[in-house]
């Protein structure tokens, strides 16, 4: 006896599935992971060994709320990749940051990506009455002071929002 075509499909073990790409559902955002590797340390070379684990990822705004995360506008949300020891007690390096693009100005202390003299940094800024200071988590590098002509070299990316973590369990 022969089965027909459909009878033949409808025994099939595959599963119809949609493959083209993903878009955030009510109450998600995609944040973009944008090949931006921030120094995290005297200065920034891209490790040899370094392998993007995260290109893209679609986030809850309900979890970001939960985690005490706000930002400027969810379009303004991106993520990037630090490298270097400086921030290594808050995150190390590799980690992927979520930053917010909508952050020009340092109005609160915080862990900012910037540049200073052309050089792209993600390090924590503090307010002071005639600048700012420039902080690493790590001891091993010293804070230092922007003030004066100085600040119009200091160019503010964004204020990063949270660090991706990654630790081996």
């Amino acid at each position: 006896m022969h089965r027909s075509k459909a009878e033949k499909d409808s025994e099939s073990n595959v599963i119809a599935a949609n493959f083209s790409k993903a878009r955030a559902r009510p109450g998600e955002i995609d944040i973009p992971h944008y090949d931006v590797r921030a120094a995290m340390g005297t200065g920034q070379v891209l490790p040899s060994d370094y392998i993007e684990t995260i290109r893209h990822v679609t986030i809850s705004l309900d979890f970001m709320r939960s985690q005490g995360i706000s930002c400027t506008q969810p379009d303004n949300l991106a993520m990037i990749t630090g490298f270097g020891e400086s921030m290594n007690k808050t995150f190390k390096s590799g980690d992927p940051l979520i930053i917010d693009q909508g952050i020009k100005t340092v109005t609160t202390d915080g862990v900012y990506l910037f540049s200073l003299s052309g050089a792209l940094m993600v390090k924590r800024l503090q307010i002071l009455p005639n600048g700012v200071r420039v902080l690493s988590d790590n001891e091993a590098y010293p804070p230092y002071e922007v003030t004066g002509k100085d600040l119009d070299n200091l160019i503010i990316h964004a204020r990063v929002l949270l660090a991706w973590r990654s630790q081996r369990l």
